[in-house]
């Protein structure tokens, strides 16, 4: 299937499907590093927040963030291409991938909640200090999953703007 640029010339679907490909890629291998930071840190204001050291989590936010930086250098190939996208042959996948990423991401945030919740309510020492920072970690770790999911299915939703404003850099 064929679709039309803003400047009349024709753009394969594929092709932009290919370009968002590489785009989400190319956003996850750094964004990997955020699943890890962003539950560390949450762990180590709750150890703060409850009298403790908060160095457990501060490590773990920082190898996140350790992550994160490499996961972009090793990106910086794919990320500043100028070569053309590969095709995409799963553009149908991807349309199914743009509809169910919302309910998705939704969900399994909500379930993590709902677990912690429960934890925290019928386990015998659920609400204890020493448990606390496990229950912070568990109920922000799926919010990063969920946000880049989200990112990455916009940039599959927008892939063929995306696509054409990629083609007409200088």
């Amino acid at each position: 299937m064929m679709d039309l640029k803003s400047d009349g010339t024709a753009q394969s679907r594929e092709y932009a499907s290919g370009h968002a490909h590489r785009r989400a890629r190319v956003f996850w291998f750094w964004w990997m590093g955020m699943v890890f930071a962003l539950p560390g840190a949450a762990q180590a204001a709750v150890l703060a927040a409850t009298g403790q050291s908060p160095e457990n989590g501060l490590v773990l936010a920082g190898l996140g963030l350790a992550l994160s930086a490499g996961g972009w250098l090793v990106s910086l190939g794919p990320r500043f291409t100028r070569k053309a996208p590969v095709p995409a042959e799963d553009v149908a996948r991807a349309e199914q991938y743009i509809r169910i990423v919302p309910g998705v991401a939704i969900a399994i945030v909500a379930v993590m909640l709902a677990i912690v919740v429960a934890m925290m309510l019928f386990a015998p020492k659920g609400m204890s200090p020493d448990v606390l920072p496990i229950m912070g970690f568990l109920a922000v770790f799926p919010v990063p999953i969920a946000a880049g999911m989200l990112y990455s299915r916009h940039v599959h939703r927008h892939r063929d703007r995306m696509y054409a404003k990629w083609l007409g850099r200088p």
